[in-house]
């Protein structure tokens, strides 16, 4: 069976993120989660489990390392004047 997704999918997958992302930074910190659309297939630390356990399960899913922490950078244009 192929669990690679279509576009169509793939994009429902990909909001399916973007709506839990604060949810996945809480309780997955620094570990690799196999997603879909219906939520978390697997998750762990370890890459090669991750995708172990998310193949067996013969669903469509993608693979995403939640990171350990977000940084938000300001940037301003105030350059002084040097003479």
């Amino acid at each position: 069976m192929n669990t690679t997704p279509f576009k169509r999918e793939t994009d429902e997958i990909l909001k399916w993120l973007n709506r839990n992302r604060q949810m996945l930074l809480d309780f997955y910190k620094n570990q690799y989660i196999a997603y879909n659309a219906n939520g978390i297939i697997a998750h762990s630390e370890n890459l090669r489990e991750v995708l172990a356990l998310a193949n067996a399960t013969k669903q469509p899913f993608l693979i995403y390392l939640v990171p350990r922490y977000t940084a938000y950078f300001y940037f301003t244009n105030s350059l002084s004047h040097c003479s």
